[in-house]
């Protein structure tokens, strides 16, 4: 993919454009963004850039470094997850920055990808900041993380930091139309706004169904509004019973609230459906409102026991009314 391609996230888009452009990426990058946003594609099209040979545009998509790292075969680009056990471990890590100083295989540059860096312990961290502190000639350090907080500051300040956020509704059918070119329009954007922009979740809905947890979602947050506990509790018990179904709602929660936020803050290209849900509603109710979703979906990635989350979730969802 070229960088043009990149749904969204204009000012990230120009950085890289102008610094691919002058042929001074950083050697250390770190994405960081909600699960779904882009970041590990946004990772692919600088690592085929680190390896590309065009003389011109980079990354090309047609040399054979660029066939190659979209084929995800090419020798010059490695990739660890922390999702994968053991791949972000101290030992792994020194492995890493042993191989780091070792010459390209085939392209002039080679690059380290290491995704869900949230998974990296402070050990790891340390030993990956001494290569991040004489950094070798030729390689280029690529990581992800939803947060980049969850890194040590030495880490940071060592790296450039990228924000992805979703892209309009609208931009993001426009993707999934290319991914999933058997669904509707009218399917695409229902999930393409249920997930507030969010491609990889608007992705999973769509190949899941996903009807029942977009109505559960909605159903959730008309009932934080109301004055009225008991509806809400009723509703975030029914996540007591499947957690992938629960993280499934948790996540069409997240990109509803933020696009509630941006209907409420006036922005262009929202749903009706925002517009809607947002009305009479104010953006600082509706912003704290996203804060406890995030929050509330981040502790669903602990092995939390489900019927203790359903009955802990209302709460947290009800003490938006509190500001809190």
């Amino acid at each position: 993919m070229l960088l043009s391609a990149f749904a969204g996230n204009t000012d990230v888009k120009y950085e890289l454009s102008e610094a691919m452009s002058r042929r001074s990426l950083p050697h250390a990058i770190i994405i960081e963004g909600d699960k779904g946003c882009g970041k590990k594609t946004l990772a692919g099209i600088l690592a085929a850039y680190a390896v590309c040979s065009s003389d011109g545009e980079r990354p090309c998509g047609r040399c054979p470094h660029c066939l190659k790292a979209e084929k995800g075969i090419h020798p010059d680009i490695f990739s660890l997850d922390g999702n994968k056990p053991g791949e972000l471990n101290i030992d792994s890590i020194r492995n890493v920055r042993a191989a780091a100083y070792i010459k390209p295989n085939e392209a002039a540059n080679k690059v380290y990808m290491l995704f869900n860096c949230e998974k990296m312990l402070i050990p790891a961290q340390n030993a990956f900041l001494k290569v991040l502190e004489e950094p070798p000639e030729n390689v280029m350090f690529i990581l992800t993380a939803a947060s980049s907080s969850v890194l040590l500051q030495t880490v940071r300040s060592r790296s450039r930091i990228l924000t992805l956020y979703p892209p309009l509704p609208d931009e993001a059918a426009a993707v999934l139309r290319t991914r999933l070119p058997d669904k509707s329009e009218k399917e695409l954007l229902e999930a393409a706004e249920t997930a507030g922009g969010n491609i990889g979740l608007a992705a999973e809905l769509l190949k899941s169904g996903g009807e029942e947890e977009r109505k559960l979602a909605e159903e959730i947050f008309r009932a934080v509004f109301m004055s009225a506990e008991y509806p809400l509790l009723l509703l975030t018990n029914r996540l007591s019973k499947d957690r992938t179904f629960a993280v499934r709602v948790l996540d069409c929660l997240c990109g509803l609230t933020a696009e509630c936020v941006r209907a409420a803050l006036g922005a262009e290209n929202t749903s009706d459906k925002a517009k809607e849900l947002s009305d009479r509603i104010s953006a600082n109710r509706l912003t704290v409102l996203q804060k406890n979703v995030q929050h509330a979906r981040e502790v669903l990635n602990i092995n939390v026991n489900l019927s203790f989350y359903s009955t802990w979730l209302s709460g947290v969802l009800r003490s938006t009314e509190n500001g809190g």
